[in-house]
């Protein structure tokens, strides 16, 4: 094997941090390689921007953009640990996604199902417009920035784009020389490829319906033997109609898909939402979706059933940002010591993909005039603890929701199949901020290998969450259930089964955060039930004494003392 210059030179940099395994891939800007985290024992991907990109961006700059991205938390957006600087080079630490891109997919494949094509269109889409919400513009979305796994898309590289976009506007030599946008003339849009600086979340429209004629087609819809022959087709070729490549496909999404590529900004769709809305409308009657209960053979299936359902559902209301619904359905709760293990059905709801972060509570605390319940404010996307349950409570009711019950929050962490953890009934240490991973908190949404079967992130570790069902302690004391451990939780404790009980006691709260849930619309049906056409399969029950609380953003490592947490009783409903 020919030894790599580069690789041997950055292993040496970053040794201490990270542990470099081998290289993932390399294009014109960037080389990613596999990696350890060697002090949290996780695999990562390092993505290493070529070496002539120090001289322009510089790295306080460099750093300061991408970790801009690294606020972004979302089930479908692939998290940004670190940015920083080792021996001359600029990279930056992502979350290493099992899988392959979906530009892998595509040449192994090529066109793909439609209800395929649909499917990570919606995905990345969610993402998207979570991003633009937060006034962040992509830029360079195409095949290669979409990771599969696990059957769903999860999208890379947000900032990057705009980085080296912005570098060229200081005057600079650009990598790919003076007067050449970044990003991939396939799926760029017409004002990128025409170098634009002004630029909205239209192009990051365009660009998903590139790839989304790429997925039903096999190929980008303009295409050239160089850069410069393909950038001339995007800015004045007419559009191939899709339906000339796949005779098959109904003429609602060959619109649809058109619109989406339009050359002119304002004839696009808006919003991402309203593109993904235009290709799930009743009127395709795409192969196998029906607005009724769809019988699949799996619960894999079941879900994706319910996700197209809520697509396409008439007149139905968009998913709220931030949150992910969890179908109506049977599902197994139960199993402690102190709750017998039973069966609930549950109507439809939403719920927050993450434990609610000291930002937005702070956002909550300057609207209201409240105070906050910290002494010094952590991190902005840490989770808010030292919440009281009426400050919780208070805090979704101002989002238009409310707290869910602890039934509802096993449903979205057990599911159907009633699981112990998120991702199973085995305890797998690294999937999720708990058994002492880490010494505190940490942001949220970062641990999303233990993402739970409906796309939420946390529920196991990080902080322990209120829920709405009241209890009472063995003293006879009034309180209400929290679930799902904290940061230093062990693993006993640290289930979608155990509970506690606790009073509405900030001395007791220093791990306690909280998420929140909503009703679906009484205004639309509910989705399909999701039955488990296996049977739920109950949990072993769980046994064990919670752990105890250290001071208020005091770490501590496990087995060490702290102040006493309440001890756990059951409660009852």
């Amino acid at each position: 094997m020919v030894a790599d210059p580069l690789f041997d030179r950055l292993a040496r940099a970053l040794a201490g941090r990270y542990a470099l395994v081998r290289e993932l891939g390399h294009g014109g800007m960037a080389t990613v390689y596999l990696g350890t985290d060697q002090k949290l024992e996780r695999p990562v991907a390092i993505k290493v921007l070529a070496p002539a990109t120090r001289a322009y961006l510089g790295s306080e700059r460099f750093q300061r953009e991408v970790l801009l991205a690294a606020q972004l938390s979302h089930p479908n957006i692939v998290p940004l640990f670190e940015a920083d600087e080792a021996d001359g080079f600029l990279f930056y630490v992502m979350e290493y996604v099992e899988g392959e891109s979906l530009e892998d997919r595509l040449h192994r494949e090529g066109p793909l199902p439609v209800e395929d094509a649909i499917r990570i269109t919606t995905e990345v889409g969610d993402a998207l417009q979570y991003a633009h919400e937060r006034g962040v513009i992509h830029r360079d979305v195409k095949p290669a920035n979409i990771l599969l796994s696990r059957g769903h898309a999860m999208v890379s590289d947000f900032g990057i784009a705009k980085l080296m976009e912005a570098a060229s506007d200081t005057g600079q030599q650009s990598l790919t020389g003076p007067g050449t946008t970044v990003g991939t003339p396939e799926y760029m849009s017409p004002e990128q490829a025409g170098g634009d600086r002004h630029i909205d979340a239209r192009t990051d429209v365009y660009s998903l319906a590139a790839v989304l004629y790429a997925m039903l087609t096999g190929e980008p819809p303009f295409t050239g033997l160089t850069v410069q022959a393909v950038v001339a087709r995007v800015l004045s070729d007419p559009l191939r109609p899709i339906r000339t490549l796949r005779p098959t496909l109904p003429a609602s999404l060959e619109r649809a898909v058109a619109r989406g590529l339009a050359k002119l900004p304002a004839d696009r769709p808006a919003t991402v939402r309203e593109f993904v809305d235009a290709l799930t409308a009743p009127s395709h009657k795409r192969p196998g979706v029906a607005a009724r209960p769809v019988a699949w053979m799996a619960i894999g299936g079941v879900v994706l059933a319910v996700i197209i359902w809520w697509r396409v559902l008439p007149g139905r209301g968009s998913l709220p940002p931030g949150m992910t619904l969890v179908p109506a359905g049977l599902y197994p709760v139960g199993g402690t010591p102190w709750r017998q293990s039973t069966s609930v059905r549950l109507v439809a709801f939403f719920i927050d993909s993450t434990e609610v972060p000291v930002g937005a509570f702070q956002l909550y605390l300057s609207s209201t005039g409240g105070g906050p319940p910290w002494t010094h404010k952590p991190p902005e996307r840490w989770p808010v603890t030292g919440v009281l349950w009426s400050e919780a409570a208070a805090y979704c009711a101002w989002r238009k929701a409310r707290l869910p019950t602890e039934d509802e929050w096993e449903a979205a962490a057990r599911g159907p199949r009633g699981f112990r953890y998120p991702w199973g009934d085995l305890w797998q240490r690294g999937r999720a901020n708990a058994d002492s991973l880490r010494d505190s908190f940490a942001p949220v949404g970062t641990d999303t290998p233990g993402k739970s079967w409906v796309g939420a992130l946390d529920l196991i570790g990080n902080a322990w969450e209120w829920t709405a069902t009241a209890g009472s302690r063995a003293s006879g004391e009034l309180g209400h259930v929290i679930k799902g451990g904290a940061f230093d939780s062990p693993p006993e404790n640290a289930t979608a089964i155990f509970r506690a009980v606790l009073p509405d006691r900030r001395s007791w709260l220093e791990h306690t955060g909280f998420r929140c849930a909503r009703d679906v619309s009484p205004a639309f049906p509910d989705p399909p039930v999701i039955e488990d056409p296996t049977g739920p399969s109950l949990p072993r029950r769980a046994f064990g004494s919670l752990p105890k609380h250290p001071a208020r953003h005091a770490p501590r490592t496990r087995g060490s003392a702290g102040a006493q947490l309440p001890q756990t009783d059951g409660g009852t409903h």
